[in-house]
């Protein structure tokens, strides 16, 4: 059994590399030249590598050119004004070449003093902490020129509209002594505020979105932070703000504010592979997503709008062959406004019917309430309240008709930061979230417990367009209810296609019937093959146990396997094969859409 993990672990090397795309690859990098920054320093600066154990860097002249670019912006950075690189390269093999880079330094240049002209509103010393450029230190010229950028938004937060700032270098052997003016003008005030190209919607669902008033300074960044908000609200397609200078002797400003009304109402329709949690599960599933979506927009001119949308979802992996697949049906009925009375905390309403059927049928009804907090593109927090009626039919298979309601009613707290780049085929960035949600108690309902779940991802590329890509999973449940144990879907599972690939589900992992508390990590090494053909090494590693006190004494349960993937329009096609506790002996197949995670 040791030995076959060993050739197991060998081919699989063997396989993402062999069947690679045959393109031409880095096989040497050469520094001349170089005297005062050392090789791997500059080798820090560019993105084509020397060959590594898992990495291999593919090359073009157009990737060389593009780091010999970079190789001097970093030398100028550290003062080399007079920087000269050359570059060449060499192929040695069928694959493989041999780049030399030759480098002619020059002198390197020192920051020796800095002198401000015409500086009245701030004195040299605040500009100096501004700048954040000390003296005597290596000349950078792009650090100073982008300082001089922030100082002039600093002056255009201080209503000094006509600011104008130029920088002069002069050298003195190998210093360097800058000479900066500055012409500030004198300060604007705002005298008028106009909306203009408004059709439909009122003024005063623009005017309560700016940040600036009447008789106060001129100031960019209120200005800019206002139209953001003002194209938030979802109302208009395009915003600007143009200022009117009417009167440069007295320092006043006419602001007008141009929009574009965004179409009010659409009907849209999406087909794709998606990922989504069955009812309470922690365990996703992946299958074809089909949605229709009503948008009716300026609900009463107002800048609500109210959304319809129908869905249908069909679960697909392996199991769908010898068991029902799951099938969703949804229904939804939307309200949003991006106000909350007289606060700017977007709101959303929405009724749902949703239904779901593999085993047995489970139909909700339920009304959610939603405060919804963006932080930027990236971040966002919710405050989730919901009431819902659970109604389930045990499968007509068993031979049992049973049918009951179970009122449920839980509120949440969600933190998500998604910074994925590309989600359908990530090769970059990372996502965090945590979702902290209380069932009955004070709220009523039929259940009474704390649930708390936290993920993070991390995306790594690596040089031949591969992914090293790792997942852990967190989870603790506190049943309040000492007298009644919790059971599937409440409690946490593992195993199968998205979690623990050694086994077929979670309902075929050792503990069939879940827990309360979870920790998992899921490691993959994404490559690929050729043309739209990809594969993947992964090792899953995950536990499930009752009480904090097991936390040191309940074994691991972990698997090894391989994939190859098939990359659509919609998305990957996945098939996998996960042996539990290495045994080769026990493989485990999955076909599934989308990555795992």
């Amino acid at each position: 059994m040791k030995y076959s993990q060993i050739w197991f672990l060998f081919w699989s090397f063997l396989i993402s590399n062999t069947f690679a795309d045959e393109k031409l690859v880095v096989s040497e990098i050469i520094f001349n030249g170089n005297s005062l920054l050392p090789d791997y320093e500059l080798q820090s600066v560019i993105k084509l590598q020397s060959p590594k154990l898992f990495a291999r860097s593919e090359f073009s002249p157009k990737k060389l050119n593009r780091d010999k670019i970079s190789l001097e912006a970093y030398y100028k950075s550290n003062g080399f004004l007079n920087i000269s690189i050359t570059e060449n390269y060499e192929l040695v093999s069928k694959n493989y070449v041999n780049i030399q880079f030759f480098i002619n330094e020059g002198d390197q240049y020192q920051l020796k003093e800095i002198h401000f002209f015409g500086n009245k509103l701030f004195s040299d010393e605040e500009i100096i902490k501004i700048l954040k450029t000390p003296t005597n230190i290596n000349f950078n010229p792009s650090k100073i020129r982008r300082q001089l950028k922030a100082l002039k938004r600093i002056y255009l937060n201080r209503g000094k509209i006509d600011i104008a700032i130029m920088d002069e270098v002069i050298i003195e052997g190998i210093n360097v002594i800058v000479r900066i003016n500055i012409f500030e003008g004198i300060t604007y005030h705002i005298q008028s505020i106009s909306v203009s190209d408004l059709v439909l919607v009122n003024e005063k669902y623009v005017l309560r979105e700016i940040l600036f008033q009447r008789d106060e300074i001129y100031n960019i960044n209120k200005i800019d932070e206002s139209r953001n908000r003002i194209f938030y609200s979802g109302l208009f397609s395009s915003v600007e703000i143009i200022n009117k200078l009417i009167n440069k002797k007295n320092g006043l400003v006419d602001i007008e504010i141009k929009v574009s009304e965004y179409k009010s109402s659409s009907i849209e329709a999406d087909i794709g592979f998606k990922e989504w949690n069955p009812f309470q599960e922690n365990l996703t599933t992946t299958g074809i997503d089909a949605q229709a979506r009503w948008v009716i927009g300026n609900i009463f001119n107002t800048t609500a709008n109210v959304e319809f949308t129908a869905r249908i979802a069909r679960s697909i992996n392996l199991n769908t062959i010898s068991d029902k697949p799951l099938i969703e049906r949804d229904f939804t009925v939307v309200y949003r406004t991006p106000w909350t009375f007289y606060f700017r905390i977007p709101t959303r309403f929405e009724y749902f019917h949703k239904e779901a059927s593999d085993q047995s049928v489970l139909k909700r009804d339920g009304l959610t309430y939603s405060l919804l907090f963006n932080q930027g593109k990236t971040t966002r927090y919710e405050f989730n309240s919901t009431l819902e009626i659970i109604k389930t039919n045990e499968s007509l298979d068993t031979g049992k008709i049973n049918e009951e309601d179970e009122q449920q009613r839980w509120m949440n707290v969600v933190y998500i930061s998604n910074k994925i780049q590309n989600p359908l085929n990530p090769i970059g960035g990372q996502y965090f979230s945590f979702i902290s949600t209380l069932y009955g108690t004070i709220l009523g309902g039929e259940r009474n417990l704390i649930k708390f779940e936290g993920e993070y991802r991390k995306y790594l590329r690596i040089q031949n367009n591969s992914v090293f890509a790792f997942r852990i999973v967190l989870g603790y449940i506190k049943n309040l209810e000492t007298e009644n144990d919790l059971t599937h879907p409440y409690n946490f599972q593992i195993g199968g296609q998205t979690s623990l690939r050694g086994w077929a589900s979670g309902d075929k992992f050792e503990i069939s019937s879940g827990a309360n508390i979870i920790d998992m990590i899921n490691l993959e090494y994404r490559f690929p093959i050729k043309n739209k053909f990809g594969g993947e090494l992964f090792i899953d590693i995950g536990r499930l146990y009752e009480t904090i006190d097991e936390f040191t004494t309940t074994s691991l349960s972990w698997d090894y396997g391989m994939g190859i993937i098939y990359h659509t329009g919609l998305g990957p096609i996945r098939i996998d094969v996960g042996f539990p506790y290495g045994k080769l002996e026990n493989p485990q197949l999955h076909a599934s859409l989308l990555y795992m995670f």
